[in-house]
């Protein structure tokens, strides 16, 4: 039978269970099936993007699990939501279902669920440009994903290596990232994981003959699935990117709007800002003014929307990464009472001769501590910008200079003072090298050679009066801290 029909049969059995919800409610369901829902059938609506019958199913059977006190159901329901919001891209929602997931999974001993939950929280925290928070996560979950005794259980590490692999990239860990892409297709084969490995060779080994065998067995294993899901989608635009720079830039297009069609057919809403891009470029190549400026309008507003969630998104990571320092520092507060009421019974006259000394102490500690944390919460508020401006730099975003001057105001004023006839894409430049990129980053990021690089840098020496002798990263800083 083939994989079509498979997909409907399935869709529609669980479509008419759904439909029959006080039968469901009235009636007791065995692990094995409640599973199978959460599982198999969630999977099936979850890549037809199918948000209403994905949330509808998870909903009434996480109700079913709790009447039943089938803790895992449960659980598996809230992770299931969380994606299922990530994916379209309502992370506010999302990071509360895995915070949910994650209260109730406390004291059970199922290694598949703490894989699948730190996966999804890596997962959100990446999309939101929190790359160091997400590869956090995506440890402790290939420490549980190792632990897993289920072999088919555990290809969950396929998708848990190929998070990896991305969040390594973010950090500029391009070998490490490689090496987790294969590691991940040793797991289980996928046309994204293939086609991953086909675009980093195109992107860093400059290898056109590798990339073009993994494209060619990506597409392979694209023609054994009957059903459009963002696998097809993610490939398609990887591929566009090999075309586009085979400079077939008519073929790439085509792939391009194939890519958009089933993001937007599957949800994939976080996805498309980087499609749009790429038509933007494309459109540029291809001399269509009109639909190059209709695509950046298109991706313009779309981003900006994005980015409004993601600034919520990191507030409430931000929030919850406070919250578990806080229950850290209570149970330490905690065991320290603990502690001190058996000295108090064994050395009762001691501790009354030094009771007011240590009241003091305590209190000077508390002081200390809250200065600390206010101290750290700063610095990850800034490492957050930063990351942030990063993250718009690599993606050579057309919003990455106006997000610089706002995060550094007083320095792109500086840089003005020295020579007011300092162009927009010069001041660009100067962000860059100020946030740390390389000569071979820039040239990488921007699109252009090695060479073009170094020659702007000298004519940029020329316009602030910089010595031969001094570094441009380093004037730049002084002038940042000046």
């Amino acid at each position: 039978m083939p994989k079509l029909n498979r997909f409907s049969k399935i869709l529609i059995s669980s479509l008419i269970c759904l439909l029959f919800s006080d039968l469901l409610y009235s009636q007791t369901y065995t692990p094995q099936y409640i599973d199978s829902m959460l599982l198999k059938v969630n999977e099936d609506l979850r890549i037809s993007g199918r948000r209403k019958e994905l949330i509808d199913l998870n909903k009434k059977f996480c109700d079913i699990s709790k009447k039943q006190d089938y803790k895992r159901g449960e659980v598996l329901s809230y992770i299931n939501l969380g994606n299922i919001y990530a994916t379209v891209g309502m992370y506010d929602n999302a990071f509360q279902y895995l915070q949910i997931a994650e209260e109730n999974l406390e004291g059970v001993e199922d290694y598949y669920l703490y894989t699948k939950l730190y996966q999804e929280y890596g997962q959100a925290n990446y999309v939101i440009g929190l790359y160091k928070k997400a590869l956090k996560y995506n440890s402790r979950s290939i420490y549980y994903g190792k632990l897993i005794k289920d072999k088919r259980n555990q290809e969950i590490l396929s998708l848990v290596y190929a998070n990896r692999a991305d969040f390594l990239r973010e950090t500029n860990s391009i070998d490490s990232s490689l090496m987790y892409l294969h590691k991940a297709l040793d797991v289980k084969p996928t046309p994204v994981i293939t086609s991953s490995i086909a675009n980093h060779y195109l992107l860093y080994g400059k290898n056109e003959d590798s990339s073009k065998v993994y494209f060619n067995r990506a597409f392979s294993l694209l023609r054994k699935r009957d059903y459009w899901d963002s696998q097809r989608a993610v490939t398609y635009s990887y591929y566009g990117d090999f075309l586009f720079a085979k400079k077939n830039y008519t073929s790439a297009l085509d792939y391009y709007i194939r890519s958009v069609e089933i993001l937007k057919k599957t949800r994939r809403i976080y996805q498309i800002p980087r499609v749009y891009q790429a038509l933007v470029n494309t459109y540029k190549k291809l001399n269509d003014g009109s639909k190059e400026r209709e695509y950046l309008e298109k991706y313009t507003k779309l981003n900006d929307s994005l980015a409004r969630v993601w600034e919520k998104s990191i507030n409430t990571s931000v929030d919850k990464m406070t919250q578990e320092k806080e229950k850290v520092d209570n149970e330490r507060r905690n065991f320290t009472i603990i502690y001190n009421g058996l000295v108090f019974l064994l050395v009762a006259i001691i501790v009354f001769v030094y009771y007011s000394y240590n009241k003091r102490i305590v209190r000077k500690r508390k002081i200390i501590k809250a200065r600390e944390l206010e101290a750290e919460f700063l610095i990850k508020k800034m490492s957050i910008n930063d990351e942030r401006l990063i993250f718009l730099a690599k993606k050579n975003d057309p919003l990455f200079f106006n997000e610089y001057q706002s995060a550094y105001p007083e320095l792109v004023e500086k840089l003005l003072d020295i020579n007011p006839k300092l162009s927009t894409n010069e001041l660009s430049f100067c962000a860059m090298i100020q946030l740390g990129f390389s000569s071979k980053e820039i040239a990488q990021y921007g699109f252009m050679q090695h060479r073009s690089v170094q020659t702007k840098k000298n004519r940029l020496r020329k316009k602030l009066n910089i010595p031969s002798d001094v570094d441009i990263y380093f004037f730049l800083q002084s002038l940042n801290s000046a």
